[in-house]
């Protein structure tokens, strides 16, 4: 097969002389219909055209092989080979940020969500990481009841940071209420449920010892990069951005109530959203009144994440 040379726009794909370019807007009607189904061992970037999109009120270019791309995304699939594409087409997406596009793209080329932001991030060292974070847990939960001096609490909590500063730089969270903003745009399933996943793993904390002060810090500032942060500001844009029945938001609240306590009397009850706040008011109140009663709830971190993820069958996190 000859090699096929990289090209800025779509290839011909059949014999239309017409090389005019349209505006492919997220308002097409979506094709039902789905790709071919590809031969698994043939990889598909010796036969897939790119296609040319831009972004943002600038028209920041990017480029993406199609047959990944249609395969992942519904809006996509339809954009590129739908009834009302042209041939060369340019796919516009003028309100739509680039960071986030140039996130997507890196998810549709390698199939991870790690690996942009904090590249020096290796699975060793990340490994390792976790190996610390939890020994740490284990000895703080063995050891404090013969010690009061805080030692083995200092050791856990500097060995948890550590780790948390490593994630949260990798898998930013801001970055990943906004890309998932974008996987319900382009109709991205598979990549909702990758988010979901990646922040469960990065964020949530279910080996956190009972004597320890959970960490509710999931963010890094800019002007200090060693320094955790509220994630206030995080959950308002993913309230501001997410339909109500989003399952990412109900994770959010879920990792939120792991960490907080109480709300009246604290700032997360003037600064966050009124509906946040409100919803993880009536959370924290009624953990708390089971426990009075002497009733302890499974964590949902225990429970099927599959029941947070929007595809239409059962997967492996079942």
């Amino acid at each position: 097969m000859e090699e096929q040379q990289p090209v800025a726009k779509r290839q011909k794909l059949d014999d239309d002389d017409d090389d005019s370019s349209e505006t492919v807007s997220h308002d097409n009607h979506l094709s039902s219909s789905r790709p071919e189904p590809r031969d698994p061992l043939v990889p598909f970037f010796e036969y897939s055209a790119l296609v040319e999109i831009t972004v943002g009120p600038e028209g920041k270019t990017y480029h993406a092989y199609e047959e990944p791309l249609c395969r992942k995304s519904d809006f996509f699939n339809a954009a590129c080979r739908g009834a009302s594409r042209k041939i060369n087409s340019t796919i516009h997406l003028p309100e739509q940020d680039p960071a986030v596009v140039n996130y997507f793209i890196h998810w549709i080329c390698t199939g991870q969500l790690r690996g942009l932001y904090n590249p020096s991030l290796t699975a060793t060292a990340l490994s390792k990481l976790k190996q610390a974070a939890a020994t740490a847990a284990k000895d703080l939960s063995y050891y404090s009841r013969h010690r009061t001096d805080g030692e083995y609490e200092k050791i856990w909590t500097e060995k948890q940071t550590a780790l948390n500063l490593a994630n949260y730089r990798d898998l930013p969270l801001q970055q990943l209420v906004n890309l998932y903003a974008f996987a319900d745009f382009a109709h991205a399933k598979g990549l909702k449920d990758a988010i979901v996943d990646a922040v469960v793993d990065a964020y949530g904390n279910p080996g956190s010892p009972k004597t320890a002060k959970a960490i509710c810090f999931w963010d890094v500032t800019a002007d200090r990069p060693d320094w955790l942060a509220d994630p206030l500001n995080v959950i308002n844009s993913a309230w501001e951005q997410l339909p109500a029945d989003t399952p990412f938001r109900q994770v959010i609240l879920n990792l939120f109530c792991d960490a907080v306590s109480r709300i009246s009397g604290t700032r997360y009850a003037t600064e966050l959203c009124p509906t946040f706040s409100a919803a993880a008011f009536d959370r924290i109140n009624g953990i708390a009144k089971d426990a009075r009663r002497g009733v302890t709830a499974s964590s949902w971190l225990e429970l099927p994440i599959c029941k947070y993820h929007c595809h239409d069958v059962p997967c492996s996190k079942q």
